[in-house]
C-alpha cells in the first residue's frame, strides 16, 4: 500500500515559497502549512488554504510486461482564497503548486518511480462570491514490483 496522499502533503508543504503564500494551520502555527488532505477543512481554518482528498481514480494497470505492475492515480487539488476583487493571489498559489507537482518525482514508502504529472488546470473552482479558488488535477503514475 502506497500513502500518496502523504507523497502530495509533503510535496507542498516542503516549499517555501508556497507555504510563505498560505496561511497557517492552527492559526499562527508557522510549522504547520494551511494544506488539508481530509474533507471537510475545518470550519476555522484561515485562507489561503489547499486541500488535495484522496484519489478521483485509481488504475490498476499490467505495463510493459508481466512483471511490470503499476498505478495511474488522478487526484484533484484545490487552493482557495478570499474573494479581495482580484485574482492575483490565488493564480500565484495555483501556479506554485502546478510547478511543484507537474512532471516531478513524489517519495512514496513502498513504491518506485512514482511520477506527478499536472493534466488539467489551473482552472476555476467552484466557490461563493465570498471565496476565489483554483482546482488542478495531478495524474500520478507509480510502477511497483
Amino acid at each position: 500500500m502506497m500513502d500518496i496522499t502523504q507523497a502530495v502533503y509533503d510535496k507542498l508543504s516542503q516549499d517555501a515559497t508556497l507555504v510563505a503564500l498560505l496561511a497557517t494551520y492552527p492559526t499562527g502555527s508557522p510549522q504547520n502549512p494551511a494544506i488539508f488532505t481530509a474533507w471537510p477543512v475545518p470550519p476555522d481554518a484561515a485562507r489561503p488554504y489547499v486541500y488535495s482528498r484522496g484519489s478521483v481514480s485509481d488504475t490498476h494497470f499490467d505495463g510493459i510486461n508481466t512483471t511490470t505492475l503499476g498505478r495511474d492515480i488522478i487526484r484533484d487539488v484545490t487552493c482557495i482564497a478570499d474573494n479581495t476583487g482580484s485574482d492575483a493571489a490565488i493564480e500565484t498559489i495555483a501556479e506554485r503548486i502546478r510547478t511543484i507537482l507537474h512532471r516531478q518525482l513524489l517519495t512514496v514508502p513502498n513504491g518506485k518511480h512514482v511520477m506527478s504529472q499536472c493534466i488539467g488546470g489551473p482552472s476555476v473552482a467552484e466557490t461563493d462570491d465570498t471565496l476565489t479558488g483554483r482546482h488542478l488535477s495531478i495524474r500520478i503514475v507509480t510502477m511497483e514490483g
